[in-house]
């Protein structure tokens, strides 16, 4: 199953940002996310969060058209993003891409990134996508990373050192190399490939390609 996660974050040009979603089986929008998903022409199945950013009227709108909604206390533990992230995981999804996850506010930016962390941590392919970052992490094995030549991408660690047994496809390789988690060297590569590869050998490595 693929879901969709709209947050209340930043997301840049809607019209660019529309045109990066891929098809998905299931969208929930967390508190605010509703509003972008209005913008994107897209109707959610699922709301859920405390609805601090949202009025009643949108609420009772969405309540009357079937769309289930799941209202949460201000004062909690989670932050609307990991309460739809959790929820994506206890619905079995596969693959999950969060849009509206950075913004203003850094400490919601970074919090909303470890989500990534989250859920690959339990196997599920995760992405962040805004109108100029593709964002995704990654632990020991083959990442896949698709886009266009001459196209920049990051590869940096998360948590700690990262070992990377080899790439392919990058114009500055990395093999049997160390990315360690205070010397950022790998912030800039570039695709030569449609298809790059890396080969992690341990450590979580962040994965963000730039679409400026």
């Amino acid at each position: 199953m693929r879901v969709l996660i709209i947050a209340n974050g930043e997301i840049g040009d809607i019209q660019r940002v529309k045109a990066m979603l891929p098809p998905v089986d299931y969208v929930i929008c967390a508190d605010g996310g509703l509003k972008h998903a209005q913008e994107l022409g897209i109707v959610p199945d699922l709301l859920v969060g405390d609805f601090d950013s949202l009025s009643d009227e949108m609420l009772r709108e969405y309540s009357v058209t079937g769309v289930a909604i799941k209202r949460y206390p201000v004062d909690k533990d989670k932050t609307d993003m990991q309460i739809a992230v959790d929820t994506a995981i206890d619905m079995g999804a596969s693959q999950v891409f969060l849009v509206g996850a950075f913004g203003s506010r850094w400490d919601h930016s970074y919090a909303n990134m470890l989500m990534l962390y989250r859920l690959a941590r339990r196997g599920i392919k995760a992405q962040i996508l805004d109108a100029h970052n593709v964002v995704m992490v990654s632990t020991s094995g083959k990442i896949e990373i698709e886009g266009e030549i001459g196209q920049t991408l990051s590869l940096l660690p998360l948590g700690g050192d990262v070992r990377i047994l080899s790439t392919d496809g990058l114009k500055y390789p990395i093999v049997n190399g160390i990315l360690p988690l205070d010397f950022p060297y790998g912030v800039s590569n570039v695709l030569i490939k449609p298809r790059a590869e890396v080969h992690v050998g341990s450590g979580w490595v962040m994965v963000v390609i730039a679409r400026d």
